[in-house]
């Protein structure tokens, strides 16, 4: 390989591997960047999602507050109708509340009375009532005291509420105790309530009422305690109630941190879905457990589980949100795949330019190459030929007097044939030049291949002494064929075939045609082109290494080349040194 050439590789190399390692670098620093957004835009939805949560209990809790202090400036006990008109336009505003209700305190003693006095009102069927074994509501069991639902908004689908008695379940009584103990709003746990028919969970807010307003001490307030009000609450009401508004592609799972860890899982939200699901053999610790291992499985949101989770308060209890990114989470940026697409665009596209470049500069040397092998040609080539014509016309004009007639027209043959020699090689070294620089006409026309073979066969055969053996199929053959272009293919084929064979062997021209295509093949028992030279045989100017002192120029192949691609057809070389060559040409018939 030249030393240039060698140079101008490893140049191109090395531009490659430089342009490829900077653009992998500068990639590394954009995926970095955009790891870093990605986390940060996470987090930021995430912050808005517990805020919305936030504010939405916030909203729930505040309502109660104000329907104590309704209860507060009301001089008269508060009746059932109006506890429904006070709460009507916030149960059509807030959509994720699923009831408000008051229960009052009745003793033992008082059970009968305050029984009959609800049935009065309207409900002849009403009883104070519990759960029972087989999840029934039953009438209550005597116990010292009852906090039974008296008022409940609205009450259709909240029927079998009224009359249910809170402190029959310990969750709701623990909540009830912490809420008068403390005079604040309590949240309970998760609990299933008495009126749902789906599979999920649902709370409740205490908000506790006394007969004096003042601050007093646990003790006092326990005497004071005349009942509660109380919100219910469906988790999946909630939740997709406070993000309507908010289209983020993250699901999460709530917990309730003041729970025992077998009753801390209250839901989990699916954004495909937009729905809170739940289920009750779903533990909290073996959800826990499978949202830690999905926080591990994120970290190009989430660096550790704690930047994943959100803490809300409602009613003195702490709830924990664990976030993670759904299926359809589109936190994928394409920054670093594009910088990496452009960095390799662009070392390519510097490399193909220096390539092009090259290989332009390689052509320019082949050029200058081929221009000094064609002037060498010419003052061998076109030398000798001038040289004929020139002594047989300096021996006519001479001796003119003293030679015979047969002699004058042997002179007239001798410089007529070597004209027409040097005419095909200024011919075809003009249809190279015309090809290379895309100027080479081509037209063709409905052509008789036997006729037009015969025809260019008699006149090759005046210049060679071989005798040219022709076979065709038996039938005609037309083709769509540029006459001009066949003429040089042919010609140049018989040339070759003659000129590199003993002045005695036969030359065979044979036609045919298969479907599409009409097939010529020539054959010669000459000396044959070598396999080393057979790659190159067809370029310009180049010469088989066993030629000798035959003339040529080494174009009559090249001419068969840039015919049969002009034609778009296929053409193939056999030859064995000094046992001929056949070459088979298919031209297409249309």
């Amino acid at each position: 390989m030249p030393k240039n050439l060698l140079h101008r590789q490893s140049t191109l190399g090395l531009i490659l591997s430089l342009g490829i390692g900077l653009s992998v670098l500068v990639t590394s620093f954009v995926s970095r960047w955009e790891a870093s957004n990605r986390q940060l835009r996470f987090q930021r939805q995430i912050e808005n999602l517990a805020t919305a949560l936030q504010r939405s209990l916030n909203r729930y809790t505040d309502l109660l507050a104000f329907l104590s202090d309704y209860y507060k400036v009301e001089q008269s006990p508060v009746d059932r109708q109006a506890f429904a008109s006070f709460v009507e336009r916030s149960l059509q505003t807030y959509s994720g509340i699923q009831a408000l209700e008051w229960a009052p305190v009745v003793p033992q003693a008082n059970r009968l009375s305050y029984e009959q006095t609800v049935q009065s009102e309207g409900y002849p069927r009403f009883n104070i009532t519990e759960l029972g074994g087989d999840g029934s509501l039953v009438r209550a069991v005597q116990r010292p005291y009852y906090v039974p639902v008296t008022y409940v908004e609205p009450f259709v689908g909240n029927e079998s509420a009224l009359g249910y008695d809170l402190y029959s379940n310990v969750t709701r009584a623990a909540a009830i105790a912490q809420s008068r103990d403390t005079g604040s709003i309590t949240a309970t746990g998760r609990i299933r309530l008495v009126q749902e028919k789906r599979n999920q969970f649902g709370f409740l807010v205490f908000q506790p009422i006394y007969q004096a307003q003042n601050d007093q001490a646990p003790a006092l307030r326990r005497q004071q305690f005349t009942g509660v009000l109380l919100g219910v609450f469906r988790i999946s009401d909630v939740v997709e109630e406070s993000l309507q508004d908010l289209q983020y592609e993250i699901d999460f799972t709530v917990y309730d941190r003041s729970a025992n860890p077998a009753e801390q899982f209250l839901g989990r939200y699916d954004a495909a879905r937009k729905q809170v699901v739940a289920s009750q053999n779903q533990s909290g610790q073996k959800q826990s457990s499978q949202n830690q291992s999905s926080v591990n499985g994120i970290q190009p949101f989430c660096p550790s589980a704690e930047s994943c989770t959100q803490t809300l308060t409602v009613g003195q209890r702490q709830w924990s949100i664990v976030f993670s990114p759904s299926v359809g989470y589109t936190g994928t940026q394409y920054g670093a795949i594009a910088t990496l697409m452009t960095g390799l665009l662009l070392t390519s596209g510097l490399v193909l330019f220096l390539h092009q470049l090259n290989r332009e500069l390689e052509q320019t040397q082949s050029l200058s190459n081929l221009r000094f092998r064609f002037f060498s040609m010419a003052s061998h080539e076109l030398r000798t030929p001038l040289s004929t014509i020139l002594l047989s016309s300096e021996s006519l004009q001479i001796n003119h007097n003293q030679l015979t007639e047969a002699q004058k027209q042997t002179n007239i043959q001798r410089i007529h044939l070597t004209a027409k020699r040097m005419s095909q090689q200024i011919a075809d070294l003009l249809m190279l030049t015309r090809a290379e620089v895309g100027k080479l006409e081509f037209h063709p026309e409905l052509l008789d291949l036997e006729c037009f073979c015969q025809q260019v066969m008699e006149e090759t055969q005046l210049g060679i002494s071989q005798p040219i053996q022709f076979t065709n199929a038996g039938q005609p053959i037309k083709a769509f064929l540029d006459k001009n272009l066949l003429r040089s293919l042919l010609t140049n084929l018989l040339s070759n075939a003659a000129k590199y064979s003993s002045p005695d062997a036969p030359i065979q021209l044979r036609l045919s045609a298969d479907l599409d295509r009409a097939i010529i093949q020539i054959s010669d028992r000459g000396i044959g082109i070598p396999a080393a030279d057979q790659p190159r045989i067809c370029d310009p100017f180049y010469r088989g290494s066993n030629v000798g002192d035959a003339t040529g120029t080494g174009l009559g192949l090249a001419v068969v080349k840039t015919c049969v691609e002009l034609h778009r057809g296929i053409w193939a070389i056999e030859s064995q040194i000094n046992e001929g060559t056949t070459i088979t040409v298919r031209l297409p018939l249309e």
